[in-house]
């Protein structure tokens, strides 16, 4: 509050305020073959990112946690830090298709700022991205926000899906009989909506003519 009574206001302390910054992204369809039409579903290929004509693969997160459908969300300017939110999801086991309380974990995303088999050295020196491997992520379920505080331009989320009982509610993630990662086939009924927010860096004009 002080620097309000500085001559020339909060420019001439460099301590501009950040630009906000807010995407809904909303996801239909978890059996994979669709053509997202705002063009952030991505993928690695040659340990590089691709978004030309990448068709969304099925939502299964397999039996090492590694599938589904990779959204890359590339900010205007870099962010010091951004929230996810899933706000809702849609969760169909084959014959029911029901919508997912606060907490149940059918369908989950996990957040990191690299992408799992991502080339990220400048001169393509075979430096690989294992977010996924290494643990480096956030996973979060339905009403739960993941926070990231960092300088960077970009952010990926991973939609999962995995074995879920409905009529039980209950996640067979933490089951003895099943893999802790084990993921389950997609459904056109799938869906989810994912809510991103950032504070953009908003760099001071002091100085300038």
């Amino acid at each position: 509050m002080a620097r309000t009574f500085i001559r020339g206001g909060s420019a001439a302390t460099q301590l501009q305020a950040g630009k906000p910054f807010l995407k809904r992204i909303v996801r239909t369809g978890g059996d994979g073959g669709y053509l997202r039409p705002d063009g952030l579903t991505c993928e690695i290929d040659a340990n590089k990112i691709n978004f030309k004509d990448v068709f969304s693969p099925d939502w299964n997160a397999n039996a090492d946690g590694h599938g589904g459908e990779l959204i890359m969300v590339e900010f205007p300017s870099t962010i010091r830090n951004a929230k996810v939110l899933i706000e809702e999801a849609c969760y169909n086991d084959g014959t029911t298709t029901e919508v997912l309380g606060a907490g149940e974990a059918g369908i989950r995303c996990k957040v990191a700022l690299l992408a799992e088999d991502q080339d990220v050295q400048v001169t393509n020196g075979g430096t690989i991205a294992t977010p996924l491997t290494l643990n480096n992520f956030i996973e979060i379920n339905v009403g739960e926000e993941a926070t990231v505080s960092s300088r960077s331009k970009v952010l990926f989320i991973l939609v999962q899906k995995f074995d879920y009982d409905i009529a039980a509610k209950s996640p067979y993630i933490f089951d003895a009989a099943a893999a802790l990662t084990q993921g389950t086939a997609g459904h056109s009924d799938d869906a989810i909506s994912i809510l991103v927010t950032a504070v953009l860096d908003h760099e001071p004009s002091a100085g300038a003519d």
